[in-house]
């Protein structure tokens, strides 16, 4: 990628001439010049410099956007040359939402590791939101989670299951034995929801509201899904999730709640980026998630 380009985004990601030199290997005083150039050749400053750092400016921040777009492009390029030469990834690293937490991520990667004993497996849980980011950058590979939204550029979705989002209630909820419940009905009850799952809350707020009833009383939030059912199963809270967690649930004595609809609904499956479709190992998960998730397909969400 361009020298002048590679300084640029170091500083303004940085903020600090000293420590963007030492990640692209230049001298303080190299950077400094390159950007002065950068500024020169464009005809206008990007950078605030003060005493505390340097900051982008409007024109900055809008040609941050237009080079962080060329860095993806560039690192697109080189990952697609490397995937037709059909070369095995040293490492591959997955996220899985909650949706594949019940033992579908599990099984991929024991799969995966079978018949690609060299590759570096990483799995770890996460939402969609905050690591699609990190799927642009190239610092994971494969997500696997709701198909919300378009796809930026470069990236592609595979569709694997249909999900729905239900109600889990354990044994100290007054409403664990009941064999009818309305949504209103959980009104007096607290729930518990993921760490960041700003998607669930917002969705289950709007459901409320709905109904013309106080916002959901939301005080408690746990990192992992099992940590959420664990809390559910020993107080009064109540957690929404997914339906393909449901064996989770009942390891731990929950009960799905019998309302009459899901909360909602949503399609699930995986962000790849493009330039990655090539790899062997890539295209052997799609097809071992295709076999997993053919089961769940079109089941009855209660």
């Amino acid at each position: 990628m361009d020298r002048n380009l590679r300084a640029f985004l170091s500083v303004a990601r940085k903020g600090n001439l000293t420590a963007a030199s030492e990640e692209i290997g230049l001298t303080q005083p190299a950077v400094t010049k390159t950007i002065r150039r950068l500024e020169s050749e464009l005809g206008a400053e990007l950078f605030m410099r003060t005493a505390r750092g340097m900051f982008l400016n409007d024109t900055g921040k809008r040609f941050l956007q237009r080079a962080e777009a060329i860095e993806n492009q560039y690192r697109f390029a080189v990952e697609e040359m490397a995937a037709e030469r059909r070369q095995e990834k040293a490492i591959l690293r997955i996220v899985a939402g909650v949706a594949y937490q019940s033992g579908l991520a599990a099984r991929l990667v024991s799969q995966l590791h079978s018949e690609f004993p060299h590759t570096m497996i990483e799995l770890r849980a996460d939402l969609l939101a905050p690591t699609r980011p990190e799927l642009m950058r190239g610092e994971i590979d494969l997500i696997l989670g709701a198909l919300v939204g378009a796809p930026p550029e470069g990236i592609v979705t595979h569709p694997l299951l249909s999900a729905n989002v239900v109600v889990f209630a354990g044994p100290l909820s007054p409403l664990y034995e009941r064999q009818n419940v309305t949504l209103a009905d959980t009104a007096p009850c607290p729930w518990v929801t993921l760490h960041r799952d700003d998607h669930t809350a917002g969705r289950l707020r709007r459901a409320y509201d709905d109904l013309r009833l106080q916002p959901p009383r939301i005080g408690l939030t746990a990192h992992a899904i099992e940590a959420c059912l664990d809390i559910v199963a020993n107080s009064t809270a109540l957690t929404a999730a997914a339906d393909p967690v449901r064996s989770l649930a009942h390891e731990r004595g929950l009960r799905q709640l019998p309302l009459a609809a899901p909360l909602w609904s949503f399609e699930s499956g995986l962000w790849i980026r493009k330039s990655s479709l090539g790899y062997p190992i890539i295209q052997r998960a799609i097809e071992i998630l295709e076999e997993l998730c053919s089961p769940l397909r079109d089941e009855n969400w209660s």
